[in-house]
């Protein structure tokens, strides 16, 4: 049997490292768009791509979480 506090733990382990790699790809960005290497567009479709992704992983992480 799976120990629910085991369970939580690392969920919120890999919730932290996707917040974390999130946070390093939004640095990133603004440090292209800072430099003038990308349009402010091309910044805001970047920054709603990686939301995206990361809303996709945070749906994929608790899905693991409900079926363990």
């Amino acid at each position: 049997m799976n120990d629910p506090t085991d369970r939580h733990s690392r969920y919120f382990a890999e919730m932290h490292r996707a917040d974390e790699s999130l946070d390093d790809a939004l640095a990133a960005v603004r440090a292209e768009h800072d430099a003038g290497r990308i349009t402010l567009l091309q910044a805001c479709a970047e920054r709603c791509e990686l939301l995206e992704r990361h809303l996709a992983e945070c749906q994929r992480l608790r899905g693991e979480l409900d079926r363990s």
